[in-house]
């Protein structure tokens, strides 16, 4: 059976004509680097092995299993071409390539990627002809001890240790080829005003598409609700009213499905392409976070995303779901994906369900006193955004996390020198925020996930691993004179202080508690170790009453979600299992303060 059938692009749909090229590849591992200078890659017995795709070769579901390091990996695909696709722009897409990618067709290189966690595609038209077989190859480079590239929660070490866990290479997203029309239909960016009852389309084209328009329509439960034609002009925006828009929210995410039909002035279909939307506003006012004009107390589960079979990747889409709706069932209204751009389909059902998400990068990795790594990490972290601009699910962008020893040297890597590296780095933030801004101001900018935050930051976020609800309490309020005074983590030369953003507990808990005997020796915070599903309760309790009973607290985030090799902080154990009753927890994670609305 193949892996992963479903069409990745839930937002931006074109069924009717794609294939889906999950499933077996000839691959290698190419140890010393030489195969290009040596032309091994050319021949096809290099291939020497077989990888189930979108599995990375470090995972049990490639096949593979070699959780070495890979600096250099190939893979071989036979594609064949539907004839029915002449005329028409042929189109390779790669959900992901960790970290390098160089695509080749008969041998002849077409086309390289930079980033290992956004999506891209490639334009086979010139290279290939309906009806016949080409020989696709894939040369993926991953040089994650660099500090060039942001690798995330993948450990830097052999074996996984801390907070760091297994690594992956190469492709770890679903690849697919479609059929488009020559000037047909290429992205579009959708926006919602609920305050107006709007939506706002900017479409963008593959070509100039002359004397052709688009026609959108927007459907509620199958209905036509609205309709207008425009004329197919990249760039060029086209609001639409929606009369009584139902919104969408954590507790009815109602979506409008959206048809963009490309017609020539005869009304002959060109191009057809389906989508979705939620109308949905989510803002910050004072100390507070607000969801369709209503005040909302942020209740998060940190989600890294890590499976035990696929690492990055999820077994299925069942799997997706799955995680989901095991947050949602004790209590959580939404998560932190944390430290990694999780695949297209998440977002889907986080906006099927009524999920709300920080959006992320894997930033660990970057060595921020390197140009290099800035740039990458700028030109990646603006593909994720304009991936992911249209999922009402995603409500803030959080590119960073724990920059702690940006000026402190807390990491020989950093290595950073005052009055040249920290404002650099402070300059790159800046920047960071302007480009986000620019590209989504309907968003807010959450700079750096518990630290160091700059002076643009709209939210300030602390991580506070603490023994004890009394333990909490006083670092959340250093000044016993002045209870409004908020603790903030910050490094040694740059500060930003409290000033009455939304005070957000973005990391708390960790708590280790290991319900039956596991092979893998792990960890908690604070060494505590819990005997029992009441006990475990407990611990979260005391100090989930001290952040919903404190008028300064915006929301808090709990670590974390399943466990993750090593790291047995989970409400969940790594394969997914409950540790204590989902109700008892519910009753926990589930309480609001008065103040909020959802």
């Amino acid at each position: 059976m193949q892996p992963k059938p479903e069409y990745p692009r839930m937002q931006f749909r074109r069924t009717q004509s794609w294939v889906n090229l999950n499933g077996e590849w000839g691959f290698a591992f190419d140890h010393n680097r030489s195969a290009i200078s040596s032309n091994k890659w050319k021949n096809d017995d290099f291939y020497d092995k077989t990888i189930i795709v979108p599995f990375a070769p470090e995972t049990k579901l490639s096949g593979i299993e070699d959780v070495d390091f890979h600096e250099s990996v190939f893979y071989r695909k036979e594609l064949a071409i539907p004839a029915e696709w002449a005329g028409q722009r042929i189109l390779l897409h790669f959900g992901a390539v960790d970290y390098y990618a160089h695509i080749y067709i008969d041998d002849v290189k077409i086309f390289d990627h930079v980033g290992g966690s956004t999506s891209f595609e490639v334009d086979l038209t010139k290279f290939v002809t309906p009806g016949k077989t080409h020989i696709l190859k894939l040369h993926a480079e991953d040089f994650l001890r660099t500090g060039i590239q942001g690798y995330g929660k993948q450990c830097h070490e052999y074996y996984s240790q801390g907070c760091s866990y297994t690594r992956i290479t190469g492709i770890w997203q679903t690849v697919w080829m479609e059929a488009v029309p020559t000037a047909g239909l290429k992205n579009c960016k959708l926006t919602t005003d609920i305050d107006n009852g709007t939506v706002t389309f900017v479409p963008t084209y593959y070509g100039v598409p002359a004397g052709k328009k688009l026609e959108i329509v927007v459907k509620g439960d199958g209905a036509e609700v609205a309709k207008q034609t425009v004329a197919c002009v990249s760039g060029a925006a086209t609001t639409i009213k929606i009369e009584n828009p139902r919104l969408w929210s954590t507790f009815d995410p109602y979506l409008y499905d959206i048809e963009l039909r490309m017609v020539d002035d005869a009304g002959n279909q060109y191009d057809y392409v389906e989508s979705y939307i939620g109308l949905r506003k989510f803002d910050i006012r004072g100390n507070r976070f607000y969801l369709n004009n209503k005040p909302i107390y942020l209740r998060w589960v940190l989600d890294q995303g890590f499976y035990p079979d696929g690492v990055w990747t999820s077994p299925s889409d069942e799997a997706l779901r799955h995680d989901i709706e095991m947050s949602m069932a004790v209590g959580f209204n939404g998560a932190r994906l944390h430290q990694k751009v999780f695949e297209e389909r998440f977002h889907y059902w986080a906006d099927k369900l009524g999920y709300i998400t920080s959006a992320e990068y894997c930033s660990w990795g970057c060595n921020w006193k390197l140009p290099e790594a800035q740039f990458n990490f700028m030109n990646e972290w603006r593909d994720c955004i304009e991936r992911d601009f249209s999922h009402p699910s995603i409500v803030m962008w959080t590119p960073l996390n724990e920059t702690v020893w940006v000026g402190n040297e807390a990491c020989d890597i950093a290595a950073f020198e005052w009055g040249k590296h920290v404002p650099s780095y402070v300059n790159f933030v800046k920047q960071l925020g302007e480009i986000t801004k620019a590209l989504d101001p309907t968003r807010p900018w959450h700079d750096t996930s518990g630290y160091v935050h700059v002076d643009n930051c709209e939210i300030v976020s602390v991580h506070y691993y603490m023994p004890s609800p009394e333990s909490l309490r006083d670092i959340m309020h250093p000044d016993k004179e002045n209870p409004n005074k908020l603790g903030t983590q910050s490094s040694k030369f740059i500060k930003c202080e409290y000033n009455g953003q939304p005070y957000f507990v973005d990391e708390w808990g960790g708590f280790k508690y290991v319900p039956k005997a596991v092979n893998v020796e792990g960890w908690g915070y604070n060494g505590i170790n819990i005997k029992s599903p009441e006990e475990f309760a407990k611990y979260i309790e005391d100090q989930a009453e001290v952040m919903r009973l404190d008028e300064c607290v915006a929301g808090h985030c709990y670590t974390q979600l399943t466990d993750v090799e090593q790291e047995q902080n989970g409400v969940y154990t790594y394969e997914r299992e409950d540790k204590a009753p989902a109700e008892a927890l519910k009753a926990i994670f589930g309480r609001k303060p008065d103040w909020s609305e959802f």
